[in-house]
């Protein structure tokens, strides 16, 4: 229950008489917590650590202020002080863990909250995060399970259910559908506020996997989030909806995107705000559209895709890489070389064919850049370099190879001198023609300097690094949030 008037009164009556008791100060911190007040709790909290530094209810009403303000790093410093003075306290090692993910720190964050469910094995809400955390961090059987046991435990928890109707949804669609049925019929609209709300930004969004990662494009100090999940809008939802200043439609990938009910068909049709990146313009980046949309640029190649069955393979493009629909992160692709092989990888379904292209240089390295748009403008945002065709950042080692990073840092620190004059002019003319306020394309330079497109959409994820071997890469992600909050404030100014 908040705190009232009255409450708050006496407390600080309590405390004109006895200004020298941190115990009490304490309790002003939660209530004013409670009252919805974090900076004066946050100010009250450290007035008692001050005094008392051990005082852990001042420590934990510091780490639940810190929360509601987005600070996450200090609030995972207050829980790991708490836990030292109360070890093994379940409650403290949730929340820690919770505190961590925020800060993107997976491993210590699984290693937490393994320690709190050792702690509290019936306890829903730990094996909940828990398996959100395993989930992030690609392990899925072992999330699945971890989500099946938070239902079982807690049926009503929807975290759980959100994570497996992504889990489940190749395999086991039915299932996955039902999941996703559960987490949405019964509520669409998901507030996030902002400590000190400056705006406020309306995100339609799919239940499906398939939107774009917001984590870092918003400021959660600043910018209230409204998530609307467009496919369970009801009859009449788009007349009801909270107050906002500006849309961002979060819906990046076409092939996930969900067929609009009447409400958000007609939401979009006439938004009543600025609308960023409207559906019309994502539905033209899905892969097998992207050689037409990018048809006619000079100095890039874009390699041919169909979208196969089973009963039509397209041995025309061997040798070929084949592509689960919907997949991103190389998840499931395969490289055929000869009929019998695309046919083996098209039997479980249709799928994406695209020809292959070899990247390769004459040291058989292979490199894949990544440029993110910004209101069409091109920014330069990692360079992959690993031995591997199929090159992703994470997997590619260059944690292992100073060399490497040495020279995606010459890339980000000057991206035209590196990829020359005209191939940057094909990415701004690349840029202009997605015509998206937000996206990405992911592509290798050939010896004859063209580029090779990998492909080009919106669902693409930006982030700062922590760890401090890959600190030379922040300053091109900041250009990148710095172009991306200009371009939000000039839509919120129209």
């Amino acid at each position: 229950m908040p705190a009232s008037a009255a409450d708050l009164d006496f407390y600080r009556a309590l405390l004109a008489a006895a200004p020298g008791t941190p115990a009490l100060r304490a309790q002003l911190a939660a209530a004013l917590l409670a009252g919805d007040d974090p900076d004066a709790a946050l100010e009250q909290a450290d007035a008692a650590l001050a005094a008392d530094p051990a005082l852990l209810p001042a420590l934990l009403t510091r780490a639940d202020a810190c929360k509601r303000l987005h600070r996450h790093a200090a609030a995972a410093a207050d829980l790991e002080r708490a836990d030292g003075l109360a070890p093994g306290r379940a409650a403290i090692l949730l929340a820690l863990g919770t505190a961590q993910a925020e800060c993107d720190r997976l491993d210590a964050a699984e290693a937490t909250l393994r320690r709190a469910a050792a702690a509290a094995p019936e306890d829903a809400a730990i094996a909940a995060s828990l398996g959100s955390v395993l989930v992030r961090r690609g392990r899925f059987g072992p999330a699945e399970a971890l989500c099946r046991r938070a239902l079982a435990l807690s049926p009503g928890l929807r975290a759980p259910q959100q994570n497996l109707a992504g889990l489940l949804a190749a395999a086991h669609p039915a299932e996955a559908r039902a999941h996703r049925d559960s987490a949405y019929r019964g509520q669409q609209i998901f507030i996030e506020p902002a400590a000190r709300c400056a705006r406020t930004v309306l995100v339609p969004s799919a239940a499906d996997n398939g939107n774009i990662p917001l984590r870092h494009l918003f400021p959660r100090e600043t910018t209230t989030l409204i998530r609307w999940y467009v496919e369970y809008a009801t009859p009449d939802q788009d007349r009801a909806l909270p107050a906002f200043d500006l849309v961002f439609n979060a819906i990046g990938d076409p092939d996930r995107a969900p067929v609009l009910p009447a409400a958000a068909a007609r939401f979009f049709a006439a938004p009543p705000a600025p609308l960023l990146n409207p559906p019309a313009a994502v539905a033209r980046t899905g892969r097998a559209d992207l050689p037409a949309l990018l048809a006619g640029i000079p100095g890039i190649v874009v390699p041919e895709v169909v979208r196969a069955t089973p009963a039509a393979p397209p041995v025309a493009l061997l040798p070929a890489l084949v592509r689960p629909i919907g997949a991103h992160g190389g998840d499931g692709v395969r490289r055929v070389a000869d009929p019998a092989a695309l046919a083996a990888a098209l039997a479980a379904g249709e799928a994406y064919v695209t020809r292959f292209v070899d990247t390769a240089d004459a040291a058989g390295w292979y490199r894949k850049y990544r440029v993110i748009f910004v209101d069409r403008v091109p920014y330069a945002y990692h360079l992959a370099i690993g031995r591997d065709w199929l090159v992703h950042y994470w997997t590619a080692g260059m944690a292992q190879d100073p060399a490497r990073r040495a020279e995606e840092a010459r890339f980000l620190a000057a991206p035209e001198a590196v990829l020359g004059a005209s191939a940057w002019a094909a990415l701004a003319a690349i840029g202009a023609r997605l015509d998206l306020d937000f996206a990405g394309i992911d592509f290798a330079r050939l010896p004859d300097g063209r580029l090779a497109v990998f492909e080009a959409n919106a669902t693409m994820l930006v982030h700062p690094e922590d760890a401090p071997m890959f600190a030379y890469r922040n300053a091109a992600v900041a250009r990148i949030l710095d172009a991306f909050a200009a371009m939000v404030g000039r839509s919120v100014r129209a």
